[in-house]
């Protein structure tokens, strides 16, 4: 039996979607229906009711390894996603089950990501990422550009896949890339950022 693939149910576009995203969504409904306030909890603990005003996240402790920038013999770079400095708002980095570090990250998250290029020009830039949502997209400003350039995020059904090639300059020696993730989005995850030399 063949199933074909549908938009899938978004409220917020009034995309009513597929059967099964409709189904999905109405589980979603009858689950949300059945659920049983909790009132505060920890008052027979001696334990304080009141919401924290932030929640830290552990970050783990990553490798050189983990973080290391790689330039094939063609030419190519290879950004892994944790490799970033100066980070701001949510993510949390992981283990990743193709192997290395993933980066997960919400609307507002920003981060500077440095590489050291063997020979400056232009280059073809892409994300690897996975989502579940749509509409999603970064800003990426190349050595402190006035304009940040767009990256669609595609809605890639819980599989990663990289985002349609962008082209950036860069100098020869040190770069620094500032990627932030537009304000509203629910959530992608990163695996690596590659730059390919346009020839």
């Amino acid at each position: 039996m063949w199933v074909t693939l549908t938009q899938p149910y978004n409220d917020r576009k009034g995309v009513v979607g597929g059967f099964w995203s409709n189904m999905a969504h109405h589980q979603t409904i009858a689950l949300s229906s059945a659920a049983v306030p909790l009132g505060p909890l920890g008052q027979e603990l001696a334990e304080s009711n009141e919401a924290q005003e932030k929640i830290k996240v552990e970050q783990k402790q990553l490798s050189e390894g983990d973080r290391q920038v790689v330039v094939g013999s063609d030419g190519v770079i290879s950004i892994p996603a944790v490799a970033h400095n100066k980070p701001s708002g949510y993510f949390a980095s992981m283990k990743s089950f193709s192997g290395g570090q993933q980066l997960h990250c919400t609307g507002g998250f920003k981060a500077v990501y440095s590489l050291e290029v063997p020979r400056a020009g232009k280059y073809m830039l892409a994300i690897r990422v996975v989502t579940v949502q749509e509409g999603q997209k970064f800003l990426l400003t190349p050595n402190n550009s006035k304009v940040p350039v767009e990256i669609a995020v595609p809605y890639t059904l819980g599989q990663w896949q990289q985002t349609h090639p962008v082209e950036i300059s860069l100098n020869a020696g040190k770069n620094e890339l500032l990627l932030a993730l537009q304000n509203g989005s629910r959530g992608v995850t990163l695996k690596d950022v590659t730059l390919s030399p346009v020839n």
